[in-house]
């Protein structure tokens, strides 16, 4: 039905978010230049897995972490081999599944496809399609519409084999009641922590061991080579902010685009489709046609039985059950034939026969709502913000060869381009080689030019460096700190401490181990117990979770039972468990319920998981183990 394939022309990066499975391993664009000497990252099957590829990928995911974890991330983690190996078996999966899909000649239809783009919510102003958020979307994206519309058909073909996995997974209600018991139940627990500060008095450190320990680790006191930079960054954004924008200005934008700032109007229709194959014959295109024109001679004379006979008769099979309602959509939504005819009806009238790619249809309209447009007030907001990053775009441009060129020729200080562009010049705090910093210096081009030999040795200017889109950055070395090692003095005091304090955790395991063997086998331990107190599966989070699983995996056959247990601290934890309590008051149903829903969603994802593994074995996968490794710094 839906046909945004032949008529929508833009769509939103953003959609991806919105398709991608609970896995979540799909939808990776390439945004940097290819280079034809470099090797593929891997092999799946008959796909080919490119350096871009994957590096686009790890960018993508470095910025939805610093998009949640904002201060606290840290770039370097994506330096990591395993980070970069959980990316690219990410990658080599959707290849896997991809060829299966391919084998298994799993499709979208173009109205599936259609359908699912007019619910996106990226898509929709005041809960409702908008074509002008469409395009203006698409337009800052810079997505092509066939290559992004391939991306969405292919996450919602992956979806297929998922759901046609997963939804063979079964958990049966026994274990789910099962499963609620056990987290109802309680054990009645005591425990007796033994830390590493107990052994302090005991504890003799010796300066040969001090000495010792620096010289057998120095590599763990070398410091980086640092540098401290003065640098001037141009960027559309900040630009923006300084735009002045007139009133007259904002008015003729508001004049000459009210469309643009119009509620679309949506109507709300049903249909009666009576499909037709593409290579039918005349004879059978007539027959179906007639059969048409029998249930609109029928409707006309009775209005009331189109819900009826659509479930009788419609061929749609997304509407045909409920009686042909197709709900509420806008423009650009519908094959045009049927778009235009549904927007010349009047509420309750009934088309005639109307021909599509899909056969013939009938429609009714039920409901008209939206058209209508904003106040110049209302809309005031959005134009300004569009006015000011418009100019800012134009300024940026005017402005980024100037840039470029008076940093490069005046390469001894950013004074000069500071003053003509009315920028300001800042200083960065100490930059360490081989460590990413904040922006803008997670950039790995700039990070490279402020350690060249020119910057360090000349004190010159780097060149323009773009950092982001519509973001120059210069930067200049002020301050240069070589690679050393810290003196013996900095940090003896550091290295007795961590001595005294490895050799108390190693006291502190002694004791508690010999505790616990003396507890196991019937005798006296001198511990400080704390006092009893109930524990549950429910407090397997965070911190003490590997204690409490801990606690719940040992044997209760002989109580009091003990285990013993390592703490993050460096302590050693004993405890004791005196009983075993269960849930005296009935099981709640909803809570089998949602604990049911919970197995059978982790049931179904390994289900899948199983399931990719075994598809591993029909398209081998060769891995280039060099990708994995970190870039190396310059």
């Amino acid at each position: 039905m839906f046909d945004a394939v032949r008529n929508n022309k833009r769509v939103v990066q953003g959609v991806l978010l919105l398709l991608v499975l609970p896995f979540a391993f799909f939808g990776v664009e390439s945004y940097i230049h290819r280079d034809a000497k470099r090797e593929d990252v891997a092999v799946v099957g008959n796909a080919k897995i490119t350096p871009e590829e994957f590096e686009a990928a790890l960018r993508e995911q470095q910025d939805r972490l610093r998009d949640s974890m904002g201060d606290k991330f840290d770039a370097s983690i994506m330096a990591r081999p395993e980070a970069r190996a959980q990316i690219l078996d990410g990658l080599v999966s959707q290849r896997i599944l991809m060829q299966e899909a391919q084998h298994s000649h799993l499709s979208v239809s173009d109205g599936r496809l259609g359908q699912v783009i007019a619910t996106i919510p990226g898509f929709h102003v005041d809960g409702k399609f908008s074509e002008a958020r469409f395009d203006q979307i698409a337009q800052s994206q810079g997505f092509s519409r066939d290559g992004l519309l391939a991306r969405i058909r292919q996450d919602l073909v992956l979806r297929q084999l998922y759901a046609g996995v997963a939804g063979s997974s079964f958990v049966p209600p026994s274990l789910a009641k099962r499963w609620a018991q056990m987290q109802q139940e309680q054990r009645e627990v005591a425990e007796a922590v033994i830390t590493p500060f107990e052994f302090i008095e005991q504890i003799k450190i010796t300066p040969e061991q001090v000495r010792k320990y620096y010289d057998d680790n120095r590599k763990d006191f070398e410091v980086p080579e640092q540098v401290k930079v003065e640098y001037l960054m141009l960027s559309e954004s900040a630009l923006a902010k300084t735009m002045q924008v007139s009133e007259e200005d904002i008015r003729k934008t508001f004049e000459a685009n009210q469309s643009r700032y119009m509620q679309g109007e949506e109507r709300k229709a049903r249909h009666i489709l009576l499909t037709v194959d593409a290579g039918a014959s005349a004879d059978e295109r007539k027959a179906v046609r007639a059969k048409a024109e029998g249930l609109l001679k029928a409707l006309k004379a009775d209005p009331a039985k189109f819900a009826e006979l659509a479930k009788q008769n419609s061929q749609d099979p997304g509407s045909k059950d409920t009686g042909g309602d197709l709900g509420f959509f806008g423009r650009g939504t519908m094959v045009k034939p049927f778009e235009d005819t549904v927007f010349s009806l009047k509420p309750g009238e009934i088309s005639g026969i109307v021909e599509t790619d899909f056969g013939y249809h009938i429609i009714q309209l039920n409901e008209v709502r939206g058209g209508q447009g904003k106040t110049l007030e209302q809309a005031r907001a959005e134009i300004t913000d569009d006015l000011k990053k418009q100019a800012a775009r134009r300024r940026f441009a005017e402005l980024a060869e100037v840039f470029s060129n008076t940093v490069y020729e005046q390469a001894d200080s950013l004074a000069p381009a500071a003053e003509k562009l009315g920028l300001e010049v800042k200083t960065s705090p100490l930059i360490p080689k081989g460590f990413l910093m904040p922006a803008p210096f997670d950039n790995e081009k700039l990070r490279d030019a402020i350690f060249s030999e020119d910057a360090i040795k000349n004190r010159r200017n780097t060149q323009a460096i773009e950092t982001a889109s519509n973001t120059l950055v210069s930067a200049r070395v002020i301050e240069q700190m070589p690679p050393s090692v810290k003196p013996f003095e900095s940090v003896q005091a550091e290295i007795e401490k961590k001595l005294g304090f490895e050799a108390g955790q190693k006291m502190a395991r002694e004791r508690g181990e010999a505790s616990l063997a003396k507890l196991r086998a019937g005798e006296d331990a001198p511990l400080n117990w704390s006092p009893p107190q109930d524990v549950s599966r429910a407090q397997a989070q965070g911190p003490a979770a590997e204690m409490v699983r801990a606690i719940f995996n040992a044997s209760a056959a002989k109580l009091p039972a003990y285990l013993g247990f390592p703490m993050p601290n460096g302590g050693y934890a004993v405890f004791r468990i005196s009983a075993v309590k269960q849930p005296k008051e009935a099981l709640d149903a909803a809570r089998v319920q949602a604990i049911k829903a919970q197995l059978d969603q982790t049931v179904a994802q390994d289900d899948f998981a199983a399931y990719i593994s075994a598809l591993r074995q029909r398209y081998p996968v060769t891995i280039n183990n060099k990708a994995l490794e970190p870039p190396k710094q310059q």
